[in-house]
């Protein structure tokens, strides 16, 4: 992965009652790219119809996760949505267990199978691993059911377009909305309209 130069970083959102995983990549770990994530992450829940003010988001306690008085981080993103946000107590690593399953899950069902002849490849089987873990991938843990058979089980009003996510190329998304890049290192953070959505 080092030689092909492929992105380092993996920005991860699960949703613990069905398990519905959805990933983006990235060459470093910043506040602009989780932003990035929480918001495409809010705008795929809405069309799918999920209902956002009934949605939670848990993180730790990384700077990519902050607010601070000049910058909008991912709670105040995810908060203009209607949704919540809650940070996990410090050194309460067992409260990211659900996530840190899925990063297990991935080494040894996909990392430690594949090889990657180019850039190409690897987005095609990243792409084809998240989307049969989403769809069709049997859980032991919730009944040997997939994520998609959970969600249409718990709410058949939700589009099973949600689990129809394919992984992000962040520093590409990035860019078409923030097409420089700074000499000074870090990323701007992208701006985008907010919306709201009432679904109740």
């Amino acid at each position: 992965m080092k030689h092909l130069r492929l992105p380092e970083f993996q920005y991860t959102v699960r949703e613990v009652v069905s398990g519905t995983t959805f990933i983006g990549y990235a060459d470093d770990r910043s506040k602009s790219y989780a932003v990035l994530m929480a918001k495409l992450v809010s705008f795929h829940l809405a069309r799918c119809g999920v209902p956002l003010r009934q949605v939670e988001w848990q993180t730790d306690n990384g700077p990519e996760f902050k607010d601070n008085l000049r910058d909008r981080g991912l709670p105040s993103t995810v908060r203009a949505f209607g949704s919540g946000h809650h940070y996990i107590p410090p050194k309460a690593h067992t409260w990211q267990s659900d996530v840190e399953t899925v990063h297990s899950l991935e080494e040894a069902e996909f990392f430690d199978r594949e090889k990657f002849r180019s850039p190409t490849d690897f987005w095609e089987k990243v792409s084809a691993y998240w989307l049969h873990f989403n769809l069709t991938r049997k859980n032991r843990n919730k009944g040997w059911r997939s994520p998609l058979q959970i969600i249409q089980e718990k709410d058949p009003k939700i589009s099973p377009a949600i689990a129809s996510w394919v992984p992000l190329d962040l520093a590409r998304v990035h860019d078409l909305y923030v097409p420089h890049r700074s000499r000074q290192g870090g990323h701007d953070l992208p701006i985008y309209p907010f919306f709201t959505y009432n679904y109740i």
